[in-house]
């Protein structure tokens, strides 16, 4: 909480005589809502409200400096597939622009703009009986550089995404988006229930636990929208069975809420009808808290034309915080002000809510602030207007707004997703993007946020005249058109992949157990080619096809068996993958059979065979640096004698490993030839084949290699490419090993580094996949940063194991496994282009030899118990195992808001639970995260 009194003493000089808003004031500012301007083309009252809606649009268009819209009707659009994806907006042709203009850089034809019910028809749903799909037969669609288009779709196009203005009762907007089978953002019944103040103030209070104006509300009917729950704090509610003859009964209510200790802090209150109907009119009345007969009188005044599923509403009228300004530059007395805050929040990936934008309204008090009657301004602008000298108290301020508004909409979400289909508008029906109001008060000497009400277009039109306002001055474009047009991008994409076959080579063990659940959430039908006939993986798939393939050699016959399979059984997979490192080859070597979307199989040899990623990149010298620069010297060992010429080619100390490996097993540093030959000799003993340590390329055999040690930090590189086009980057620290092995111990996201030296480690990643033809996919790269900047260690040309998946989806929000598959689709992956982390994330590695004992001896227990709280992340990893080639079997992680908080709780968690020992000093591990 922020207090008043943390103020400067230059602000406290004029605090007597200065006060931005007195308890005189009858309107703050909150408690009028107007109907949003977005109207629709039917709503206009123009004889020809399309012809009217195109004319608004090209104007809007040059206003904007953007060229006018091609009509293209005369060649009709043809060869709309299954998955080509389709964003339709339906209604005002202005208020969802900016977001149409950027999805249209973003992803070039997929937004399109529907501006009369005559361009799109609703036929039954061929994949959700009961549902509806949208065909548009034309539409505004939108492409790079802010250019658009009228076209003609021949046949029509699928909508994958549908939203739009559905403020209107009845509108066609509401009707064509009823019951869709593709996600809809938003409906008709939706923003009903949405905008409701009386609704929305109940969910707020009870559910996200924000302060509400203190309200009285009288009802009538049965209400089934509100929640079967305890009053909510600050919202009391008296049921009315029958409107008339109340008078005893409201001036009893009427005079208990004026005399109750919520309203003691207040001296006015308002008198107002909340429903559907009485959106965005006045308050009927304002009284003063001691004209009880005459507030009484106005409330059974009003419960004469009272409907079912409206309400009257007395509220307190809560004034905006009353702060010492900065000395005025005139004489002139000030007047009274209010405040208004409004919050874009949307629903992100991972169905998190993200703020998006805040803007803020300020007004004479006496006079309602409302959507649109003033230029807004931001936040910080706003609150140092408003006294707050103090930076650190406005960056606690908007951080503080940031979770309440996002609190806001986890609560309203969840209260919807209770709500039936039939009440949603659909069962896709869901709210994506929301506006909510705040006002900022001051309750004993504590500036507090008290929550207002909730809307659908308002708050999103104020931060984007916002947005268009910096523009005209120079500033760098705001987040709000990226971030919707992202979140609209991206449901869309989800709903593409629903239904899609996909063949899967290899299952993995427990640490991928993670796909089956992505898998279902998603809606894919996995076609699971498995070498273990019995993985546990059987009955979670569409189709099980046993196949031993573990003899990787071979692969060029094993591509040519799973393809009999796929005939046998009649599949005709629309995408071919894999995570699993052991199966990258044969599944490329499927693509290029099946004439599936992938990386060519040469590609893929090259980069599962160390020795031959390294050698062919010292013969790329093109480009500035020429991949040759991240190279390390190596050489092949698949005999002692290679160890002698090695010897004399690699300098020491060196690392020696598989040549096929994965997970650090049988990596070691030596110090010299003599310490190579005894680890070699003792690896070619006792690895031999798949069945001696499934899972680290046996399978290619047991050759190793021998390359150079770099000194510096480790750092892996996640990359999503498409057709060559980087398209997502996240880098990762690890932590120092236990030498003279390098099993990892430690991790960090984000990166500790700064924004240059990932930026190095970035561009090295992509140089190298590049050079090795990795250019379409999701690839794991491990770096050295060294003194003289980044060296490979090798590529793993499939999506990033251990915990990556897991902690990149909780610190960003994009899933690498939903990328996988769209690209393996032939889709290039919609993900954020100014990606931000919401936390740090540091994790430890256990280890059976280490913490086995611990974990059966209710450590595992107390873990699983944090995790349910939220407290730590678990990514169980291999089954327990010791010995000399041993794996990590679990990550414990927790959550900070920086490196420092992350790795104290983390290090502090470890000592508690046994974690932590000087055999496996969790401390030094960390040390590295600063």
């Amino acid at each position: 909480m922020i207090s008043v009194d943390r103020l400067s003493e230059e602000q406290a000089l004029g605090m007597k005589e200065q006060e931005w808003a007195g308890p005189e004031a009858l309107c703050p500012g909150w408690q009028e809502e107007e109907v949003s301007d977005g109207e629709g083309p039917e709503d206009s009252g123009h004889p020809d409200p399309t012809a009217h809606a195109y004319e608004v649009l090209q104007h809007t268009l040059r206003l904007e400096g953007m060229p006018l819209t091609i009509d293209r009707t005369g060649q009709p659009r043809t060869g709309s597939g299954p998955l080509d994806m389709t964003v339709c907006v339906l209604g005002s042709p202005t208020a969802f622009l900016p977001v149409l203009l950027e999805g249209g850089t973003r992803y070039p034809g997929a937004m399109v703009l529907c501006l009369a019910p005559a361009w799109a028809s609703r036929v039954p749903s061929e994949t959700s009986p009961g549902s509806w799909s949208l065909l548009l037969s034309r539409g505004v669609s939108f492409e790079a550089g802010g250019c658009t288009a009228l076209e003609e779709f021949v046949p029509p196009r699928r909508a994958t995404y549908v939203t739009g203005t559905f403020g209107s009762e009845g509108s066609w907007e509401g009707e064509l988006a009823r019951d869709l089978d593709c996600p809809t953002g938003g409906s008709a019944l939706l923003t009903r229930w949405l905008e409701d103040p009386l609704l929305s103030r109940w969910l707020l209070s009870a559910r996200a636990g924000l302060p509400v104006p203190p309200t009285l509300a009288f009802i009538t009917g049965l209400w089934e929208t509100l929640p079967e729950e305890p009053e909510p704090p600050g919202v009391h509610l008296v049921r009315l069975q029958d409107p008339q003859g109340q008078e005893s009964l409201v001036r009893d209510e009427v005079g208990a809420f004026l005399e109750g200790s919520s309203m003691q802090p207040y001296d006015q209150v308002a008198v107002r009808l909340s429903g559907w109907r009485w959106r965005g009119t006045d308050p009927h009345s304002t009284h003063r808290k001691v004209e009880g007969e005459a507030v009484a009188q106005a409330v059974a005044a009003l419960l004469k034309g009272l409907r079912e599923e409206e309400s009257i509403l007395l509220e307190a009228l809560v004034p905006t915080a009353r702060l010492p300004t900065l000395p005025p530059r005139s004489a002139a007395p000030r007047l009274p002000m209010a405040l208004r805050i409004c919050t874009v929040v949307c629903r992100s990936w991972g169905d998190r809510p993200q703020l998006c934008q805040v803007a803020c309204t300020a007004g004479r008090a006496e006079v309602p602030v409302r959507h649109g009657s003033a230029l807004p301004l931001g936040l910080d602008s706003s609150l140092r207007q408003w006294g707050l000298a103090d930076a650190a108290q406005r960056q606690a301020l908007a951080g503080q707004l940031r979770e309440t508004a996002e609190a806001a909409m986890a609560a309203l979400l969840a209260a919807e997703g209770e709500l039936s289909p039939a009440q949603r508008g659909g069962a896709r029906a869901h709210t994506d993007v929301l506006g909510v109001d705040f006002l900022l008060a001051c309750v004993d000497g504590t500036l507090e946020l008290v929550a207002l009400s909730a809307n659908c277009l308002r708050c999103l039109e104020t931060c984007l005249l916002a947005e268009g306002m910096g523009h005209d001055v120079g500033q760098p474009a705001g987040d709000v058109p990226r971030l919707l047009a992202e979140c609209l991008l991206h449901r869309a994409q989800c709903h593409l992949v629903e239904g899609k076959d996909i063949l899967l080579i290899g299952a993995g063990g427990v640490s991928k157990s993670f796909v089956w659940e992505a898998a279902r959430e998603y809606g894919l039908r996995i076609h699971l080619v498995e070498s273990d006939p019995e993985h546990f993986a059987a009955g979670l798939v569409e189709t099980f096809l046993p196949y031993d393939s573990r003899e990787h050699r071979r692969d060029e016959e094993h591509a040519e068996r799973v393809l009999e399979m796929l005939r046998t059984h009649g599949l005709r997979p629309d995408a071919c993958l894999s995570y699993w490192d052991d199966c990258v080859v044969l599944t490329a070597l499927l693509c290029q059979r099946l004439g599936l979307p992938g990386c060519p199989p040469a590609a893929v040899r090259l980069a599962k065979q160390k020795s031959r990623t390294h050698q062919h990149l010292q013969r790329c010298r093109r480009g500035r640096p020429p991949p040759a620069a991240f190279s390390v010297p190596c050489r092949r060992l698949r005999s002692h004698g290679d160890v002698e010429r090695a010897a004399g080619a690699v300098p020491f100390p060196a690392v020696a490993k598989l040549e096929f490996g994965a997970g650090a097993v049988g990596v070691r540093l030596v110090e010299n030839a003599g310490q190579c030959h005894a680890h070699a000799a003792q690896l070619w003993h006792d690895l031999r084949a798949d069945a001696d340590h499934p899972g680290i390329g046996l399978g290619w055999g047991n050759a190793m290699l021998l390359m150079e040690y770099v000194p510096g930090t480790e750092h892996d590189v996640d990359l999503v490419l498409f057709e060559g086009r980087l398209l997502g980057a996240w880098v990762s620290d690890n932590g120092p090993t236990r030498v003279p092995t390098f099993l990892e111990t430690a991790a960090t996201l984000p990166s500790c580094l700064p924004a240059d030296r990932q930026a190095q480690l970035v561009r090295a990643a992509l140089r190298c996949c590049r050079a090795c033809g990795l250019r379409h996919g999701v690839f794991n790269v491990e770096l050295k940063l060294s003194p003289a900047g980044p060296r490979l260690l090798e590529i793993n040309p499939r999506m990033g194991g251990f915990y990556l998946r897991d902690w990149i989806r909780a610190v960003y929000g994009p899933d690498l496994l939903l990328a996988a598959v769209l690209l393996a689709l032939g889709l290039p992956p919609v993900l954020p282009s100014r990606p931000a982390p919401r936390q740090q994330l540091a994790g430890v590695m256990c280890l059976a030899s280490e913490h086995g004992r611990a974990l059966r001896g209710g450590v595992m227990a107390a873990l699983q118990g944090l995790q349910r709280r939220g407290l730590v992340r678990l990514n169980p990893l291999f089954e327990e195992a010791g010995g000399r080639y041993e794996e990590p079997c679990l990550s414990v992680a927790c959550a900070g808001d920086g490196p420092a908080e992350a790795c104290g709780r983390l290090l502090g968690l470890c000592q508690a639970l046994g974690i932590d020992s000087p055999q496996y000093p969790v401390g030094h591990f960390l040390s590295h995260f600063k």
